[in-house]
Protein backbone atom coordinates (compact mmCIF):
# COMPACT_ATOMS: atom_id res chain seq x y z
CA UNK A 1 0.00 0.00 0.00
CA UNK A 2 1.42 3.30 -0.98
CA UNK A 3 0.05 6.87 0.68
CA UNK A 4 0.83 10.04 -1.21
CA UNK A 5 1.00 13.37 0.28
CA UNK A 6 0.65 16.59 -1.04
CA UNK A 7 3.48 19.07 -0.42
CA UNK A 8 1.28 20.98 2.38
CA UNK A 9 0.30 17.44 4.44
CA UNK A 10 3.58 15.60 3.83
CA UNK A 11 5.19 18.84 6.14
CA UNK A 12 2.11 19.15 8.62
CA UNK A 13 2.63 15.02 9.06
CA UNK A 14 6.43 15.03 9.51
CA UNK A 15 6.71 17.92 11.73
CA UNK A 16 8.61 19.16 13.90
CA UNK A 17 10.84 15.62 13.33
CA UNK A 18 11.48 16.98 9.75
CA UNK A 19 11.75 20.51 9.56
CA UNK A 20 11.59 21.90 6.08
CA UNK A 21 14.13 24.67 4.86
CA UNK A 22 11.45 27.51 5.55
CA UNK A 23 13.23 29.98 3.16
CA UNK A 24 12.94 27.47 0.38
CA UNK A 25 9.18 27.37 0.83
CA UNK A 26 7.13 29.30 -1.50
CA UNK A 27 4.81 32.30 0.21
CA UNK A 28 1.75 30.13 -1.21
CA UNK A 29 2.76 27.03 0.68
CA UNK A 30 3.58 28.73 3.76
CA UNK A 31 0.38 30.53 3.54
CA UNK A 32 -1.59 27.48 3.05
CA UNK A 33 0.24 25.79 6.21
CA UNK A 34 -1.01 29.10 7.54
CA UNK A 35 -4.69 29.06 6.95
CA UNK A 36 -4.50 25.04 7.49
CA UNK A 37 -3.58 25.65 11.41
CA UNK A 38 -5.82 22.87 12.81
CA UNK A 39 -3.81 20.17 11.11
CA UNK A 40 -0.27 21.42 12.64
CA UNK A 41 -0.02 24.67 14.99
CA UNK A 42 3.11 24.95 15.68
CA UNK A 43 4.23 24.35 12.34
CA UNK A 44 1.88 27.32 11.41
CA UNK A 45 3.68 29.26 13.91
CA UNK A 46 6.81 28.51 12.15
CA UNK A 47 5.47 29.55 8.80
CA UNK A 48 3.90 32.29 10.29
CA UNK A 49 7.52 33.42 11.22
CA UNK A 50 8.83 32.95 7.85
CA UNK A 51 6.11 35.16 6.29
CA UNK A 52 6.90 37.95 9.05
CA UNK A 53 10.62 37.90 7.15
CA UNK A 54 9.26 38.19 4.16
CA UNK A 55 6.17 39.75 3.74
CA UNK A 56 5.10 41.81 7.17
CA UNK A 57 1.59 43.39 5.23
CA UNK A 58 0.67 39.83 5.02
CA UNK A 59 2.18 37.93 8.43
CA UNK A 60 -0.18 40.79 9.47
CA UNK A 61 -3.40 40.30 7.89
CA UNK A 62 -2.99 36.38 8.48
CA UNK A 63 -2.03 37.01 11.96
CA UNK A 64 -5.31 39.23 12.71
CA UNK A 65 -7.27 36.19 11.16
CA UNK A 66 -5.70 34.00 13.68
CA UNK A 67 -6.29 35.64 16.87
CA UNK A 68 -10.31 35.83 15.74
CA UNK A 69 -10.27 32.09 14.77
CA UNK A 70 -11.75 29.86 17.85
CA UNK A 71 -9.38 27.14 17.40
CA UNK A 72 -6.14 28.22 17.26
CA UNK A 73 -4.50 27.87 20.25
CA UNK A 74 -2.50 29.79 23.23
CA UNK A 75 0.94 29.48 21.32
CA UNK A 76 -0.20 29.93 18.30
CA UNK A 77 -2.69 32.94 19.49
CA UNK A 78 0.79 34.39 21.44
CA UNK A 79 2.82 34.15 17.85
CA UNK A 80 0.40 35.93 16.28
CA UNK A 81 0.26 38.62 18.85
CA UNK A 82 3.86 39.06 18.81
CA UNK A 83 3.52 39.60 15.22
CA UNK A 84 1.57 42.76 15.77
CA UNK A 85 4.01 44.49 17.91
Amino acid sequence: MTIKFGEKRAIQFCYPEIEPNWDELPNSLLIELILDYENEQSCATSALYEVNSRDRKKAIELAKWLLRENNSDKWLKESATSILK
